[in-house]
């Protein structure tokens, strides 16, 4: 039998444990990048499907929800934004009323791809909004006769900017040094002068200068998205190289800028900022430019970047209507998991907590056992002695 001391002795060790246990998990997790949103088929189904679940939540009246569907589809097309029309027509299976998603699965033989969903949904909509849509929207269908059914039309960022528009830039850089930098740095990056600059990169940096312009940019974002470049090229380092590089006074002069931004840069911040930019730049090609910065404003901090991506990859058009219309509440944000990747680091702290647990579990219940045995045993002593018996420091004694 267990004393008492000792029980004691194990709950509160196992109560001290498990939260270093937890913590060391979570710090495992956070260190090695072992939850990680990588793209999969699987994976990507269910993504789709979360995300026309949450594109048919904007359908407020529940019996007319072809014609408020067949409005969002018409809307979009007013709007000339074909990768949401596109996204709205796509999500109708779960958008509309059982019997016209099934009819639509009936048609595109349970959703084989998304030609087929595109086709079988077009026969749903009106007469209008279908001639518009076929007119104005290139097919799924057409791309598949082509051989280039789930290709996209690659996306080419118009330039960041030449030599004069960054002359220009660290002209007004120099001249207030609270400005802020990111146009400036960016235009630097585009010209090659923070080292190889690829085209997906200066896709993103045009993404990122639309969305840092939209009324609903997140201030979370840009904050920690501002903060990274100013690091990736401080502003006070680039006027004091260019100032002491002068002649003349030509320290705006494009020859002495360049070299100036070139011995400013902090190389591992750059590539920091590179990567942000290459994946902004995957999800402007997963989907559209406007379509990029419409899901840059549902992103509360750079953690939520991989997600977004995540998001482009699996869901694509049906992503972009998603973001256009829908809040920013982190519902969109939400749909996208990830997978947990098991090392022995992280499965000793998950042991360790697993153990804790249980132990925690059975010294409780023992602890429960034992208090109702007790009741249940003076119980058994009333009934036999009628009641007699009177229990004080534990011991029974009988009155004379």
């Amino acid at each position: 039998m267990m004393s008492s001391a000792f029980v004691a002795l194990v709950f509160n060790t196992c109560l001290f444990l498990l939260p270093l246990a937890a913590a060391a998990a979570v710090i495992t997790v956070v260190r090695d990048h072992l939850y990680d949103y990588e793209y999969n088929d699987q994976g990507a189904r269910a993504l789709r499907s979360r995300v026309e679940r949450l594109n048919a939540d904007l359908i407020q009246i529940d019996f007319d929800r072809r014609q408020q569907w067949d409005n969002l589809v018409a809307g979009e097309l007013m709007d000339h934004d074909i990768a949401a029309a596109r996204g709205f027509l796509l999500s109708g299976r779960s958008m509309l009323a059982s019997r016209d998603a099934g009819t639509i699965n009936g048609r595109s033989h349970g959703g084989a791809n998304d030609a087929e969903i595109e086709t079988a949904s077009i026969a749903l909509l009106t007469p209008g909004t279908r001639a518009r849509y076929q007119a104005t929207v290139p097919l799924l269908s057409r791309r598949a006769a082509s051989g280039q059914a789930q290709t996209r039309p690659v996306e080419v960022a118009p330039p960041l900017g030449d030599q004069r528009d960054f002359e220009l830039l660290a002209r007004s850089t120099l001249s207030d040094g609270d400005a802020d930098p990111m146009q400036f740095v960016l235009t630097g990056l585009g010209l090659g002068l923070g080292g190889e600059f690829t085209p997906r990169m200066a896709l993103g940096a045009t993404v990122l200068l639309e969305a840092a312009r939209r009324p609903d940019y997140p201030t979370g974002l840009s904050n920690e998205i501002s903060d990274l470049i100013g690091q990736a090229v401080p502003v006070a380092t680039f006027r004091t190289m260019a100032l002491a590089g002068a002649r003349g006074g030509a320290a705006g002069a494009y020859d002495n800028v360049a070299a100036a931004f070139r011995a400013s840069v902090s190389a591992d911040r750059v590539v920091a900022v590179k990567e942000i930019l290459d994946s902004i730049g995957a999800i402007a090609e997963a989907t559209t430019p406007s379509g990029a910065a419409a899901l840059l404003t549902h992103a509360s901090t750079l953690r939520d970047l991989p997600r977004v991506k995540l998001i482009a990859l699996a869901a694509g058009d049906r992503a972009v209507a998603a973001a256009k219309r829908l809040p920013r509440d982190g519902q969109l944000i939400a749909s996208a998991r990830g997978e947990l990747t098991m090392t022995r680091d992280l499965g000793a702290a998950l042991g360790v907590i697993l153990l804790t647990f249980l132990v925690l579990i059975f010294i409780t219940g023992w602890e429960v056992f034992l208090i109702v045995r007790r009741f249940w045993e003076r119980s058994q002593e009333d009934s036999i002695t009628g009641g007699e018996l009177v229990d004080t420091f534990n011991q029974p004694w009988r009155g004379l």
